[in-house]
């Protein structure tokens, strides 16, 4: 299977402490969006840079630079904390367009803890995206990168949704198409489905 695994976000540089150390840089992208009922949405999310050309185009920039990252999700092998493996960062001018596009391929895997919940938005159905792959030393790495389907949100797109998610099972294969958001409650990153096949 090809596991796909893309994400274009623009939003500003939020610098995080960083330890001496660390083998990669650790930030944050503040984006900010319009929920479908015109609710401001503001998501604190998660990056990493480990390309030394990268890392150095960040260390040059300011708290609060308007960015444009590309990159692929990956899970935090000590903590499984989702976070965006940033290949690369270009500056925006201060009126830039908001972007926030993730497309995602492979197994489905079905959590036991927590497999639906509620939050501001509503009710959400929770699973992981299983995705497996040689990292750059050649071992063989596995991420479960968690997506919510909001009933609220996925019905604005496609009311066949939700009866998708819930014909899924554990190594089916699937497709996602979302944005990647941060909970209010906890600062956890995840995937807003808002399409999936």
């Amino acid at each position: 299977m090809n596991y796909e695994n893309s994400v274009t976000l623009s939003g500003r540089l939020h610098l995080l402490s960083r330890k001496k150390d660390d083998k990669h840089f650790a930030f944050s992208i503040r984006h900010e969006s319009s929920m479908i009922d015109g609710t401001p949405r503001k998501d604190f999310l998660n990056a990493r840079a480990f390309l030394p050309d990268v890392q150095e185009k960040l260390k040059a920039l300011e708290e609060n630079t308007p960015i444009l990252v590309h990159g692929a999700l990956r899970t935090s092998t000590g903590s499984g904390e989702l976070y965006l493996a940033v290949s690369d960062v270009e500056v925006l001018p201060e009126d830039f367009k908001p972007e926030n596009d993730v497309e995602l391929a492979g197994y489905v895997h079905l959590v036991k803890a927590q497999p639906v919940g509620e939050t501001g938005l509503g009710r959400y159905q929770r699973f992981a995206v299983r995705q497996e792959y040689a990292d750059e030393h050649g071992h063989s790495r596995r991420d479960f990168i968690v997506v919510r389907v909001y009933e609220e949100v996925v019905n604005s797109y496609d009311s066949n949704v939700n009866s998708i998610v819930n014909e899924k099972k554990t190594d089916d294969p699937v497709k996602v198409k979302g944005t990647l958001r941060s909970s209010r409650g906890s600062g956890v990153n995840y995937v807003m489905c808002t399409d999936i096949k």
